[in-house]
């Protein structure tokens, strides 16, 4: 037999990374039940998260029952007893997650306390003097929850034949905690802290005909202590916050210090990054675009009409811009400082200009080109590209209003614009036309001579700062380097939205929203609801995410 277990450092690494997932997520879902509006997660998206921390767990106690088998000593005695507290985090973990009691959680919590001090004192054993495993898990045991359990009394009734039943029943009592899905069918009435207010509901709920039975349960209330677990939770929202009527823009600024929403009445709500409301400008039609300074001091937005804003105060600001049509892009020119807006009537592409407070810019602005179509983009240093389509032929221009304040003329391609990326040091460029996707350099010498047709029209393209091209089907995602070369693809089911920030992210389907590694490693979101819209900070550190046009989302990416 073996004096002890070779293997244990290696499992003790990986048992911290188990704890350390599930303790950040316990964090989590207590923000939640205690009403927190940041570093929180649905009790939905928790029990997903802990079913597959459960299925970890079970392959770890895997791995340590195979390496404590015919081992003895110190080391085998301390991971069977860190085993066994992990099994009993993975069995509570798949209860809570199929019932949502919060007795259940309590014992998760526990749990992972115990585990922290298993863990511990293995690594006291085997790595005594690893500063960085201790660190490691002195941060992971930081991400600490309370429980606390005290008397209270549930009042029920039932049960009934059938959900629908129970549903009616419900319906006439009036207000009620929960009505059974599925059998037994009873309507959770209420939960009281005593048992005189429970039995005063008892007979008012005698008066409506109802027989409703008190019985005496722990009730379970948490708190969470020590530094949010960042790092760690960076897939879930950073802040949730309800807006502003029936929003369907929104936009955010860096460091998430505003959030602004615009709404199909013409309200544009600005809130802090955590949610609060501090201003409500209107316009007289509903909201179709809203873009961020990158300062985040001034605020573009509206439809056919636009204004400029001045945060927080929201106050609409100098000349509004007119289109002959609602806007069908508008950005912000780094470096020349200015928004651009651009639509397209009558056999005429128009592009409007203005300062961040607003003002006019003067020539060459407004540009008018004949034509069709219209699209927009620039580059960190101050030049704005723009194509239109004239007889079947795309024309690209740019303006450098840091600059010569000239436009010049770029090149031309066959077919009909529908977008236009510049990365942001200007080296890299893509079109779209209804004839394909071209790659292009932008300042190269002749910038027609490096264009080269790389696919058909896609749903979406888009480019990072490195200079990365994203090409987005409805059944996937395909990243090529600056010399055109594929690095990655992913399937998806239905890809309809691709926003760039630090990282790429995609809308797949209505509800799921995807990130991709610069690797094309997946990370799934933790948003709630059918997505109406996605905005990327200027800086890209940030994703607002606007859910049932009434719920907005912000996360951090890494």
């Amino acid at each position: 037999m073996a004096s002890d277990v070779q293997e244990a450092s290696e499992l003790a690494l990986e048992a911290v990374q188990l704890l350390t997932r599930v303790s950040a997520y316990d964090y989590a879902l207590a923000g939640t039940l205690t009403g927190a509006r940041t570093h929180i997660v649905s009790p939905d998206r928790y029990a997903s998260v802990v079913r597959d921390s459960a299925v970890n767990i079970q392959r770890f106690t895997g791995k340590a029952l195979e390496a404590t088998l015919d081992t003895a000593g110190p080391i085998h005695e301390r991971l069977v007893t860190l085993a066994d507290a992990l099994v009993e985090v993975s069995r509570a973990a798949d209860q809570y997650a199929d019932g949502g009691d919060p007795a259940i959680f309590a014992e998760v919590v526990d749990g992972v306390a115990r585990g922290w001090d298993d863990v511990l004192a293995l690594a006291r054993l085997i790595r005594p003097e690893d500063p960085e495993l201790l660190a490691t898990i002195a941060r992971g045991s930081s991400f600490a929850v309370q429980a606390k359990a005290a008397p209270a009394y549930g009042l029920t009734v039932g049960p009934f034949a059938s959900s629908a039943e129970a549903q009616a029943a419900a319906d006439r009592i009036g207000t009620v905690e929960r009505v059974s899905s599925e059998a037994p069918f009873v309507v959770r009435v209420g939960t009281y802290a005593d048992r005189a207010a429970g039995e005063a509901a008892v007979t008012a709920l005698s008066v409506k005909g109802f027989s409703g039975l008190l019985a005496e349960e722990q009730r379970f209330t948490f708190s969470r202590s020590g530094p949010a677990p960042d790092d760690e939770l960076w897939s879930e929202p950073e802040s949730v916050f309800d807006t502003w009527g029936s929003a369907r823009r929104v936009a955010v600024a860096p460091d998430a210090k505003w959030v602004v929403t615009g709404s199909d009445d013409g309200t544009i709500a600005v809130f802090t990054g955590d949610g609060v409301l501090r201003s409500l400008p209107r316009f007289h039609a509903g909201v179709a675009h809203l873009t961020f300074s990158d300062d985040g001091a001034w605020v573009m937005g509206g439809g056919i009409t636009l204004v400029n804003f001045i945060l927080p105060e929201g106050v609409g600001i100098g000349v509004p811009v007119r289109l002959p049509s609602p806007a069908t892009q508008i950005l912000y020119v780094p470096a020349a400082n200015y928004f651009a807006a651009v639509a397209a009537a009558d056999g005429e592409v128009v592009i409007a200009g203005r300062a961040p407070d607003g003002v006019p810019l003067g020539g060459p602005f407004p540009i008018r080109k004949p034509g069709n179509g219209g699209a927009l983009a620039a580059n960190g240093a101050g030049e704005m590209y723009f194509a239109w389509s004239e007889s079947g032929a795309t024309e690209i221009d740019v303006l450098n209003m840091a600059g010569d304040r000239q436009v010049q003329g770029v090149m031309r391609l066959p077919g009909t614009v529908s977008r236009l990326v510049v990365s942001r040091d200007g080296a890299h460029g893509a079109v779209m036309t209804d004839q394909g996707v071209y790659r292009f350099g932008p300042h190269a010498p002749d910038p027609s001579s490096t264009l080269k047709r790389i696919g058909d029209p896609v749903r979406e393209i888009a480019i990072d700062a490195e200079g990365t091209l994203y090409l987005l089907t409805q059944t996937k995602i395909t990243a090529f380097s600056g010399s055109g070369e594929t690095l990655w693809s992913s399937q998806l089911v239905d890809g309809r939205r691709l926003v760039i920030a630090a990282r790429p992210v995609v809308l797949d389907g209505a509800e799921r929203l995807l990130t991709f590694s610069p690797s094309g490693d997946v990370e799934d979101l933790g948003t709630r609801g059918t997505v109406q819209d996605i905005a990327a900070s200027p800086d890209g550190k940030r994703i607002a995410v606007l859910a049932e046009g009434r719920r907005a989302q912000i996360f951090k990416l890494p």
